[in-house]
């Protein structure tokens, strides 16, 4: 119970930091970040809670978000080395 606690004031905390600072800092660092496709309107509304969730989740539990994290980039890579060699089995006419 007090991890949940401690996990929706972080939540709430960075959320509402994230809400304020909007214009002066997030939003650039988004928009340098982020490609057209991915950029809407309503950004705000969109990126601020999930930003909070995931800095809630790594103050909470940052091994395990670190591992995740670990796993992912693997996944990723094996995914990209199996693609890639894919590609260069495959014979296009």
């Amino acid at each position: 119970m007090l991890v949940t606690l401690i996990w929706v004031i972080a939540f709430a905390v960075i959320l509402l930091l994230c809400l304020k600072r909007w214009e002066a800092s997030v939003s650039g660092v988004l928009d340098k970040l982020l490609p057209d496709i991915l950029r809407s309107e309503d950004d705000r509304w969109v990126w601020c809670p999930a930003i909070a969730v995931l800095g809630a989740t790594a103050i909470v539990s940052p091994v395990d978000m670190l591992l995740t994290l670990l796993i992912i980039a693997l996944l990723a890579l094996v995914g990209g080395k199996l693609v890639c060699w894919a590609m260069k089995k495959v014979d296009f006419h």
